[in-house]
């Protein structure tokens, strides 16, 4: 089997745990995470029927003592297991569609009259949960527990792989991760960079890719390793003959 070199923009810990299993597969890992996170102060909450999460790192960045009786839910496996790993045994996701429309669509969400419902998010996300679960009857609050800047990058040890052609494979989790790639090499290395195939993670993502310039886009069937993991096996033999 043939070796890939992957370069994997996906911010930390999410980011380096993927290298990791990379590695561990026979392939060859780069990590670039092209988002950095600014921690921002959350206020007590108080009583909640049930707290959303949003990302890993909405789970990162929340407090260690969440209110007691509320239920838990995230808008994907990654996200669950990040709750999971922080003590929240008890979580509702998506299995299929893990995004916030998979989670809209879940029995527990369709009658809400009267429910509390926080939202644990990153500044400037999406805000379509609050929008349908507010019409469906909920009370929303939410929280702002990030802020997601461009991180400060020295590229140029990355041009003479993008010059050689030696990076084969870009994996990237989401719009803003994709955009911020183009922002960090803008005329050194983007020609270079839109031209590699990049692994994206729903079809939103997939859109904005394709309207930067990238020429080759390929959709896992979400943001979780296994489903990513996917993808490089069907695209192997293709991808290493480029």
């Amino acid at each position: 089997m043939t070796s890939l070199h992957i370069l994997v923009t996906r911010p930390s810990p999410a980011g380096e745990a993927l290298c990791k299993l990379i590695e561990a597969r026979g392939d060859h890992a780069l990590h670039l995470p092209t988002i950095a996170f600014v921690q921002q102060t959350i206020l007590p909450l108080g009583a909640q029927d049930w707290i959303i999460f949003t990302s890993p790192q909405a789970v990162y960045s929340s407090p260690l003592r969440l209110p007691p009786h509320a239920k838990f839910a995230a808008v994907g496996a990654g996200t669950a297991a990040a709750l999971k790993a922080a003590g929240y045994l008890t979580t509702v996701y998506p299995t299929t569609n893990q995004s916030s429309e998979g989670l809209l669509a879940l029995p527990e969400f369709q009658t809400l009259p009267g429910q509390k419902i926080a939202i644990i998010r990153g500044a400037g996300g999406r805000e379509q949960l609050e929008k349908i679960l507010t019409a469906r009857g909920a009370h929303v609050t939410s929280v702002i527990a990030y802020q997601r800047i461009l991180p400060t990058i020295d590229i140029s040890s990355y041009l003479p792989l993008l010059k050689k052609k030696q990076i084969n494979v870009i994996i990237t989790t989401s719009g803003e991760g994709a955009q911020n790639l183009k922002r960090l090499f803008q005329d050194q290395g983007w020609p270079e960079i839109r031209q590699i195939p990049l692994i994206v993670v729903s079809d939103r993502i997939k859109l904005i890719a394709e309207a930067l310039g990238f020429q080759t886009v390929w959709v896992a069937r979400h943001a979780g390793h296994q489903a990513i993991f996917e993808v490089l096996e069907q695209k192997r033999n293709e991808l290493c003959q480029k």
